[in-house]
C-alpha cells in the first residue's frame, strides 16, 4: 500500500518526465521557437517549472533561498537544452529529496503568512506541472505533429 505522499509525488514524477520528454528530439532552436501569441516556447517552460520546483520546496517548505531556473519564460540564448534538462532534474531531486525529508502531508507550510501544509504545496505544484505540460503539448504538436505522453 502507497502513502498518500508516495501517490502524489508518483503523479508530479510522470509529469515531470511528460514535460522532459516533450523536450526530446527538439533541436535548440524548435525547443525555443512559439507557435503561440503569448511567446511561450517549450525550453522557456522548462526553465520556469525548473523555477517553480525551486521556489515551492526549496524555498517555501525547506527555508532555503531559490537556486535553479528562473520566473521568464524567455532562456538565455547561451543556456543549452542539455543544461535546461540537467537543472530541471536536479530541481525535482531536491524537492523529492524535501519531501522525503518531510515525509509527512500535514506538515505544516507558511506563505504568505497563511498556514498551509505540504500537501497544499504539492497539489498546487502538481496544477502549475500539469498546466504547463498541457502547454507543451499543443506546442510540441504544432512545432513537428508530435503527439502522446
Amino acid at each position: 500500500m502507497t502513502t498518500e505522499l508516495e501517490q502524489l509525488r508518483a503523479a508530479l514524477d510522470g509529469l515531470r518526465a511528460g514535460v522532459l520528454k516533450k523536450l526530446s528530439g527538439l533541436s535548440e532552436a524548435d525547443a525555443r521557437r512559439s507557435t503561440v501569441d503569448s511567446g511561450t516556447n517549450i525550453a522557456g517552460l522548462v526553465q520556469h517549472l525548473t523555477f517553480a520546483e525551486s521556489l515551492w520546496f526549496e524555498e517555501i517548505v525547506a527555508g532555503r533561498k531559490v537556486s535553479r531556473g528562473k520566473r521568464s519564460m524567455q532562456v538565455d540564448p547561451a543556456v543549452t537544452l542539455k543544461s535546461l534538462r540537467a537543472d530541471y532534474r536536479a530541481a525535482c531531486a531536491a524537492s523529492n529529496d524535501i519531501i522525503t525529508t518531510v515525509g509527512d502531508p500535514d506538515h505544516p507550510v507558511t506563505r504568505n503568512g497563511k498556514t498551509h501544509d505540504l500537501r497544499w504545496v504539492l497539489l498546487g505544484v502538481i496544477e502549475e506541472t500539469a498546466r504547463h505540460a498541457g502547454h507543451a503539448d499543443i506546442i510540441r504538436e504544432q512545432l513537428d505533429g508530435t503527439t502522446g505522453r
